[in-house]
């Protein structure tokens, strides 16, 4: 394989199918899944965001093309199933393979759409966002698990500073890899260091009116 943009897309592309699979895996690990659901929800964790992506930028979907990445899904799979014990109660485990799988799927999103044809700024923050995170979301909501999307964390944030710092990259002259890796650097940097801080957005408070007489009758009812 020659040493050029394109192989270094490719084998970031292949890591962070790697760290989501890896996440997924490890999600269901307190519901003693057997070896192959636990496969069945690392490969929609792995695969989902980046199917999304090659379909809304009209690509063709490298996941059924190239055996590598149900390789590396399988490998991230197996190493979870043989070493549980190890790795159940370590969860900054799955939210460093997660913050890995977020930035690296953002950030080829970002630099993907940057180089589409009539793709304007704000539609490539959408689909960065959009597909970066639907990975997790895919997993947390199989899993039946609360997603972090709506875990009120810094989640979505970090994509979208990311992919804006790709573009500010692009705009000041970096080439493809140099918007890339400022992406990945920040999302990734960011997601961490709202983990470690706990770096949270201001919350919506709703107040929940007590119900009324006839609301108690009609449970009753």
């Amino acid at each position: 394989m020659k040493f050029d943009a394109t192989s270094v897309i490719y084998c970031i592309d292949l890591i962070g199918t790697a760290s989501f699979a890896f996440s997924g895996a490890l999600r269901v690990l307190d519901r003693k899944p057997d070896i192959v659901g636990m496969a069945i929800l690392a490969g929609a964790t792995a695969v989902g965001g980046s199917t999304i992506r090659d379909l809304v930028l009209g690509r063709q979907v490298m996941c059924l093309r190239d055996i590598n990445y149900p390789l590396v899904i399988l490998l991230s799979v197996v190493v979870t199933f043989l070493f549980p014990n190890s790795l159940r109660k370590r969860e900054r485990i799955f939210m460093l393979s997660d913050a890995l799988g977020l930035g690296t799927f953002a950030a080829l999103t970002a630099e993907a759409a940057w180089n589409t044809a009539d793709m304007n700024w704000l539609s490539v923050l959408m689909v960065a966002t959009f597909t970066g995170c639907a990975g997790g979301v895919i997993r947390d909501v199989v899993a039946q698990k609360r997603t972090l999307v709506l875990n009120n964390e810094l989640y979505v944030t970090p994509i979208i500073i990311g992919a804006a710092g790709l573009m500010l990259a692009r705009v000041m002259g970096a080439g493809n890899l140099g918007g890339l890796f400022t992406a990945m650097s920040i999302t990734i940097g960011v997601r961490l260091l709202a983990i470690a801080f706990d770096w949270r957005l201001p919350r919506v408070f709703v107040s929940v009116e007590e119900p009324g007489p006839a609301a108690a009758v009609n449970r009753e009812e």
